[in-house]
């Protein structure tokens, strides 16, 4: 398969939680952030790193099993198909693995000698909201001719409330953070704001940061992380800030709370 850099890293996350599922116990990950959102809400952004929250599993088992995952000759032979040739596995010599956060920085090589940089983190801080077990959509492991993988995954509300939260205290908010409001939107969660559990100036806090952010911050944390198909739909100004009208007047509706 002739694969986008984008996209072998998207099929290293999908082989990955594959084979890390088959190592853990479902019910002690969940999947989060961009990739939730690709997997499981038609997201057409792809992520460049992976978020998972955590819990049950201590640090040194579940760097155990990570790191068996990321060297066993399966993952190496699935990736092969798509273009990446080896895996280097981070050091975990100097990799962040604490009670709160576990780090895995990788590299993917590629047949035509690329190396594509990634992460995997483990948030340890405990469950964030509703979770579900469900199949990745369709159309996700279709594109790249994968059978079908159940993963368990934070609900369209919880993530909701994660990205406004976000917004909200990132010490540099991020364009990604907006998209994906906007990305959510459309989804049955996104007109009960009563369901998101957020104070006040939690929701003051994240309006006033979607109007903070760039054109140009949006072109290089997004449009770049589009389909080429899809960037020349989406590489405005003017889209731009429809997007961020459209997620502020989302954000409004939590005001409520």
């Amino acid at each position: 398969m002739d694969a986008t850099d984008l996209q072998k890293r998207e099929v290293f996350h999908l082989a990955f939680l594959r084979a890390l599922l088959r190592a853990v116990p479902a019910e002690a990950i969940a999947l989060k952030g961009g990739t939730n959102l690709r997997f499981f809400f038609h997201s057409i952004r792809y992520s460049e790193d992976m978020d998972l929250d955590t819990h049950t599993i201590p640090v040194h088992v579940l760097s155990d099993r990570v790191m068996s995952v990321l060297t066993s000759r399966g993952l190496v032979d699935t990736l092969t198909t798509y273009g990446v040739v080896r895996i280097v596995s981070p050091d975990l010599r100097v990799a962040k693995q604490t009670q709160t956060v576990q780090r895995f920085k990788i590299h993917l090589r590629t047949a035509s000698g690329e190396d594509l940089p990634t992460k995997v983190k483990f948030s340890r801080r405990g469950f964030d909201g509703e979770i579900r077990v469900e199949s990745v959509s369709p159309e996700v492991v279709a594109a790249y001719r994968m059978p079908p993988l159940i993963v368990p995954h934070y609900t369209a509300a919880a993530a909701i409330r994660q990205k406004i939260k976000a917004l909200a205290a990132r010490a540099e908010p991020q364009a990604r953070d907006i998209f994906d409001l906007y990305v959510l939107r459309g989804q049955p969660e996104a007109a009960n704001p009563s369901g998101w559990g957020l104070e006040a100036r939690v929701i003051r806090g994240a309006r006033e940061r979607v109007l903070s952010i760039t054109y140009r911050q949006y072109q290089d944390t997004v449009v770049a992380f589009l389909h080429p198909d899809d960037r020349p739909l989406y590489d405005s100004p003017s889209v731009w800030d429809e997007i961020r009208l459209t997620v502020v007047a989302l954000i409004e509706q939590g005001g409520v709370a």
